[in-house]
């Protein structure tokens, strides 16, 4: 079942358009996901409601989004409708091979100044002014990726395990937001979709990146604004990355223990 995408009531004079990520192959059932016997993890029930509503109600809420894309595989969408029952401005689009094919397909697809604005279907705790915070943010770069600075996170959830990344000047954790300036980001998405094809390969990888930020990453020395530059020399493209004010945009939905504490904050709501 598919849907025409609609125009919101979002602000057309900042117009973005959003992607929610919710890609598997055919047919696979997500480990999180058959615990609680759901077809896919975007269906798991928080706060009384299935992520994915509770995303794109974030995304739609923000008044900073016209349109909406749901990146889904065909098994899953007519579950996926019935979860997004009553919210206009939405469609289906096909999951590439991997989530950085899917954003290079979606930028391919954007038209004249049209910007793009993408998330995850498990970013359980998204909400409207994180939307706006984060777009806000961006300024005129040409691309950017939200995160949330290690100490905010554990003043705010101290017993919660979390991955952070470590540069000198900034350690972070991924918030699940990027954007895309239109055509203008496409050698960055390009560029993420190299390294994700070689991921396996430590030593292709280094090379992409350029093996002397590589050491300097590894060793410690990496900046906030060497790394943004390093990118910019690679792909052509200025990218900032973003730190956000909440640090619930941390959280997203990958483990069990992740779903414990999505539902318990909700709960205190």
């Amino acid at each position: 079942m598919t849907h025409d995408v609609l125009r919101s009531t979002a602000d057309h004079d900042a117009r973005v358009s959003a992607l929610i990520l919710a890609g598997r192959r055919s047919g696979e059932i997500d480990p999180l996901a058959s615990v609680e016997n759901a077809p896919h993890k975007a269906l798991l029930i928080a706060g009384g409601k299935p992520l994915l509503r509770r995303v794109a109600e974030a995304l739609q809420t923000s008044k900073r989004v016209s349109e909406i894309r749901v990146a889904a595989p065909h098994d899953v969408r007519d579950a996926f409708t019935q979860a997004l029952a009553g919210i206009d401005g939405w469609a289906f689009v096909d999951s590439e091979a991997s989530p950085t094919a899917t954003v290079l397909a979606a930028i391919e697809r954007l038209q004249g100044e049209e910007r793009l604005l993408v998330t995850t279907c498990d970013h359980a705790l998204l909400n409207a002014a994180i939307v706006r915070d984060f777009l806000n943010a961006v300024g005129n770069s040409d691309a950017a990726a939200a995160c949330v600075e290690k100490e905010a996170y554990r003043q705010r959830f101290p017993n919660s395990r979390r991955t952070f990344i470590r540069l000198k000047d900034l350690q972070f954790s991924g918030a699940n937001l990027f954007y895309f300036n239109g055509a203008r980001a496409k050698n960055l998405a390009a560029f993420w979709r190299r390294l994700e094809m070689k991921r396996k390969n430590p030593a292709a990888m280094a090379r992409e990146i350029g093996v002397v930020t590589a050491l300097s990453y590894l060793i410690g020395i990496t900046t906030k604004a060497g790394l943004e530059n390093t990118i910019k020399r690679k792909t052509g493209v200025s990218v900032r990355l973003t730190p956000l004010d909440d640090p619930q945009a941390a959280i997203d939905v990958d483990k069990p223990e992740d779903l414990v504490l999505v539902r318990e904050i909700l709960a205190l709501d």
